[in-house]
């Protein structure tokens, strides 16, 4: 492979990289694929401009199509094109400087401090060339701010060793020699059996539900009569006075419609996740995944701002949980659109010993074993039946009572259906503290635990409804860099005692939060 065709060769030195550099011509690749990914995102308002040249192109439809797809066809790639000459990239002692932009110029200025996320991904067009492309996500971007795609494998891992092995004010102790290779090693690897676990046990299925209700409510009615008549074939074979047989056959068709939407969540599940990989070495986190776009990604521990333990109630029939580090996400006035979405560091489906396992690597002085949760007021309980169930329960009542015209049925199954999902979610709060960490749990039939040190909080304030300042309660919310956390109802006295006790460590604790 020449200089030209690669950009750079793999046995560039990082003192190279010092001098403007461009990426390899089959980044060209790259920015085609992202202004598709960028198109089908806009999917709804794009097919209706379609749509109407469609409609308003009369006898000529076929030949105004192929003119239109031709010239998008080489609109696209001439922009691929221009946005690879126009990106250059160089670093110098301490942080990336970047060129992009083909009509709007950019210069960014990322240094290596602001970088928390470190992703280096090796799709299958860039593999025949030993291309990757590294990813830089800085603390508080909603998205990943910098991607260098096209450059060779061994430059990038070069990259990632420079910036990671800078001196930051978080910097972790050096790990001894035997440490660090025995903690190189993947202590988590996940087969594609745990993997179809997590695809059953994540909240994806409710994605795809709705992105399929987004694209149903763009049929057009004449569609529409077309789903209708296909859907009524099976009235020729059932009795429509049997109100038994309706019932089995719409609850064939739910179930029908659950199981495609659990297996389209299993096989992304496979494909996003395939061959998972998690190893800890000198205080990083190093996760290596997925099937058609290998992808390794670097996390430092002092960029991490909280441990989320979540478990739906699917995974606690499959007894698993799933874990997420939570990175530092920050909005602002300017931007707010930050804070909004960040990258998710996931670890699938885990046993309880796994979970133990890695707690204990990211807070070993945590004695999460011997965790006992405090409850908080029951007066909680008279909130969730007003406000949190008992509204909605009513409306989706009212609303189906005029559908079937059965009051008495829908208000005598309401308690029954309520009372219990409101009793375990009362259950499930809970919250923990050993001066060091605080622990909060949330959840109906699963539960979410919410870990975190308290040198990492940002801020702590004290918040009354004029129900709880009659009732000497207090919530307390708990603000991390881009989290929340909230411990509602407890005791005035409890609501103070958290509050001065983080400040206090805050102003006194020098280990630095990032």
């Amino acid at each position: 492979m020449t200089m030209h065709e690669a950009g750079l060769t793999e046995e560039a030195e990082i003192s190279n990289v010092q001098t403007w550099q461009r990426l390899a011509p089959t980044a060209i690749i790259y920015f085609i694929l992202k202004f598709i990914v960028t198109f089908m995102k806009q999917g709804v308002q794009n097919v209706a401009v379609f749509g109407g040249i469609f409609v308003a192109a009369g006898d000529n439809r076929s030949t105004v199509i192929f003119y239109v797809v031709a010239g998008a066809v080489a609109l696209l790639i001439a922009a691929s094109i221009l946005s690879y000459l126009n990106f250059r990239f160089r670093i110098n002692k301490n942080a990336f400087l970047i060129q992009k932009g083909v009509i709007q110029k950019k210069r960014l200025t990322l240094s290596f401090d602001r970088i928390q996320n470190i992703a280096i991904k090796e799709p299958v067009y860039f593999k025949p060339f030993g291309l990757v492309i590294m990813a830089l996500e800085s603390a508080g971007s909603a998205q990943e701010e910098v991607s260098l795609a096209g450059v060779p494998k061994s430059l990038a891992l070069d990259l990632r060793k420079t910036v990671l092995d800078a001196p930051t004010p978080a910097a972790a102790n050096p790990a001894s020699e035997e440490e660090s290779q025995e903690s190189a090693m993947p202590f988590i690897h996940q087969n594609n059996g745990e993997l179809a676990r997590y695809g059953l046990s994540n909240n994806n299925i409710w994605v795809f539900a709705g992105l399929a209700a987004g694209a149903i409510s763009q049929i057009d009615d004449s569609n529409y009569l077309r789903v209708f008549d296909w859907i009524s074939i099976p009235g020729q074979y059932i009795s429509t006075d049997n109100p038994f047989m309706l019932a089995a056959f719409s609850l064939a068709g739910i179930l029908a419609v659950v199981s495609l939407l659990l297996l389209v969540s299993v096989i992304g599940a496979i494909v996003i996740y395939h061959d998972y990989q998690l190893s800890h070495t000198q205080g990083r986190f190093l996760r290596i995944k997925g099937l058609f776009e290998r992808s390794e990604t670097s996390l430092s521990e002092s960029k991490i701002q909280m441990l989320q333990v979540s478990q739906t109630w699917p995974a606690k029939l499959l007894n698993r949980s799933h874990l997420t580090l939570k990175q530092i996400s920050f909005s602002s006035a300017e931007q707010p659109e930050m804070g909004k979405k960040s990258s998710k560091f996931i670890i699938p489906s885990l046993t309880d010993d796994q979970v133990s396992g890695l707690v204990a690597k990211l807070y070993p002085d945590l004695p999460w074993n011997s965790v006992i949760f405090q409850p908080i007021n029951k007066l909680y309980l008279r909130k969730l039946l007003l406000v949190d169930y008992g509204l909605p329960a009513a409306a989706i009542a009212i609303l189906l009572s005029q559908l079937i015209n059965a009051w008495w049925l829908l208000f005598s199954l309401a308690p029954i259906l309520i009372l219990p999902l409101m009793l375990l979610h009362y259950q499930k709060q809970g919250f923990w503290s050993d001066g060091r960490f605080g622990v909060v749990r949330t959840g109906v039939v699963g539960h979410k635990y919410m870990i975190f040190p308290f040198h990492k909080v940002q801020s702590v304030e004290i918040k009354r409804t004029p129900g709880q300042r009659r009732q000497n309660l207090s919530s307390v919310v708990i603000k991390l860099a881009g989290h929340t956390v909230k411990i509602p109802y407890i005791t005035a006295h409890e609501a103070a005692a958290w509050r001065d006790h983080i400040l206090f460590k805050i102003e006194s604790d020098t280990t630095p939060w990032i």
